[in-house]
């Protein structure tokens, strides 16, 4: 194992996300918050000693994380929400801090930009 020079932010979608997904997809499939409770997006951030510094961290790029969670559902950025706040991304995501990262491999880590 490997401690690696980064922090962790797992970003859980809350239940006003959920309803917007479910007012974006067919209307015969209804999700609920269970259905988002597992499989969420993991960010990793510079090392922080503590979660206030990890929040300011987060608080700089809440724009960018927002429009991750909402491209996974939808691309089409005309079904977004309008006027996206930090105060809304808190709202519909919990943010959950760990400070300790391990690699269990040995093979470095590819990076691929992702498009949203």
């Amino acid at each position: 194992m490997f401690q690696i020079n980064r922090s962790v932010a797992i970003i859980k979608p809350k239940q006003p996300f959920v309803d917007w997904a479910n007012s974006v997809v067919d209307e015969d499939v209804q999700y609920s918050i269970s259905d988002f409770s597992t499989d969420c997006s993991v960010i990793l951030l510079p090392v922080v000693d503590s979660d206030e510094h990890a929040e300011a961290f987060i608080k700089d790029i809440f724009q960018d994380l927002f429009e991750l969670e909402l491209s996974s559902w939808i691309v089409v950025d005309e079904m977004w929400p309008e006027n996206i706040t930090y105060k809304m991304f808190l709202e519909w995501f919990d943010v959950e801090f760990h400070s300790m990262v391990f690699d269990s491999l040995k093979d470095d880590i590819e990076k691929d930009p992702y498009d949203y």
